[in-house]
């Protein structure tokens, strides 16, 4: 009823989840002169059932991550999906910007999760099963996955879910450096190990990682050049290279026990520590949803922060990387700033992995050119390099000038074609993904 409402008053339709997202996804096109309704799926938010023989649970899209966790868990159930947005954003909006979380390994990102689907549309109701697999023509499916409100109003999705698992643990490993690291991580996305997590910070991370505890109890054997420091001199290491990683197991304690050690055998073979045990972990955990909050900090301390993540194959991800980080601190000099950026390696796949960059700097006289200076070094030198113009984070309005480079101009024709076909009105969040 209220999207046949809105649109019998040729208004704008903009599902609103959690409000989490960063990319303008969320925003009216500028010079829109009709009215915009955000439409608010909040009321939304509940488990309307759990097919226990299946493992499959449909729920309303307006669900947000620790509410959808509690009902889940409260039969016994996860979903195992964990984005850095958990805390504020919605199933209905992991579904709409491809979302991924950071168990990924072994959940699979939310393209794998969602198997069934509910979309409103002007005079009609999409319903997709949740099937397995099907062989019905192109997927539509994948269609909805990722077109950020752009076909319609998601109202429910049918996903996946597991048993929640008997043992949980993260282990901190450390690598003498960012490519022994990263040798280290292919090798055990091919392995049989399957771990929930596989991450690894480049240098820069590292070193914010380990000023920036919360306890710093949990780190102090390696900070405060004790034990740890002194084994890694005694191997040659130079301490400003040194990469930490975090595995993740889970399951039987019998399967996370062959698991690890499946892993700290690789791990040796790549020059790595093994023993450094799960209290970094346990700090990981405390910490993994903090990082979005850190751009209002930096806002107020007179810095910018933000982020941009891309993937690709293993062969391009250390050349890609370095790319990276050269165009960045090329954008700072340019714009006569001082920056700073850092990554991170994770949602390991067979074929390659997430190359996740967080960037900050001091900004000058004009806030917003400086950040576009920036932004842009580092989408671009993406492309240039092998990389998609985004994992997980979505197109929306600030990743749309790169998207021919990423899809090529037919995949943006045959996109364009969908869009107007479906809402010839333009009724649905216009102007995202594709710009129009």
């Amino acid at each position: 009823a209220v999207v046949d409402a809105a649109v019998a008053a040729n208004a704008v339709i903009i599902p609103f989840g959690g409000g989490s997202n960063i990319g303008g996804s969320l925003e009216p096109l500028p010079g829109e002169k009709r009215t915009v309704v955000s439409l608010d799926l909040g009321r939304m938010r509940e488990v309307l059932e759990i097919d226990e023989e299946s493992g499959l649970a449909r729920i309303q899209a307006g669900a947000q991550g620790p509410d959808l966790e509690a009902q889940l868990g409260a039969q016994g159930w996860t979903i195992g999906h964990f984005p850095d947005s958990f805390t504020h954003s919605t199933v209905g909006g992991w579904v709409a910007t491809r979302s991924s979380g950071m168990q990924s390994d072994k959940y699979g990102d939310i393209a794998d999760i969602a198997r069934g689907l509910r979309v409103v549309r002007p005079g009609g109701v999409l319903v997709l099963r949740p099937l397995p697999s099907t062989s019905s023509g192109p997927s539509v499916r994948e269609m909805i996955l990722g077109s950020e409100g752009r076909l319609g109003v998601i109202t429910e999705v049918t996903v996946q879910v597991h048993r929640k698992p008997v043992k949980r643990d993260v282990y901190a490993y450390f690598f003498p450096t960012w490519e022994d690291g990263l040798a280290a991580m292919q090798e055990i996305a091919e392995s049989d190990a399957a771990p929930s997590i596989t991450r690894i910070s480049d240098a820069n991370e590292t070193g914010f990682s380990l000023a920036t505890a919360k306890d710093r109890k949990g780190f102090e054997k390696f900070t405060a050049g004790t034990v740890l420091p002194g084994i890694m001199k005694s191997k040659g290491w130079d301490l400003t290279k040194i990469c930490l990683s975090f595995i993740g197991y889970e399951g039987s304690p019998s399967h996370a026990k062959r698991q690890r050690t499946l892993v700290d055998r690789i791990v040796r073979k790549h020059g790595g520590i093994t023993f450094v045990g799960t209290g970094p972990g346990v700090l990981y955990d405390q910490k993994k949803f903090d990082t979005p909050y850190l751009r209002d900090f930096l806002l107020d301390m007179g810095a910018a922060g933000d982020v941009s993540e891309t993937a690709a194959p293993w062969s391009k991800l250390l050349p890609l990387h370095a790319a990276v980080v050269t165009a960045a601190n090329k954008a700072f000099d340019e714009i006569g700033i001082k920056g700073w950026i850092m990554s991170h390696l994770s949602h390991s796949y067979h074929s390659g992995a997430c190359l996740y960059f967080t960037f900050a700097f001091v900004y000058g006289k004009n806030p917003l050119k400086e950040y576009d200076t920036v932004k842009s070094a580092i989408q671009q030198a993406f492309v240039d390099n092998g990389g998609t113009i985004s994992h997980h984070h979505g197109v929306g309005l600030e990743h749309s000038p790169w998207l021919e480079q990423d899809i090529s101009a037919e995949g943006v024709k045959i996109m364009s074609g969908l869009f107007a076909s479906a809402d010839a009105a333009r009724t649905f969040n216009p102007g995202k993904v594709i710009a129009q």
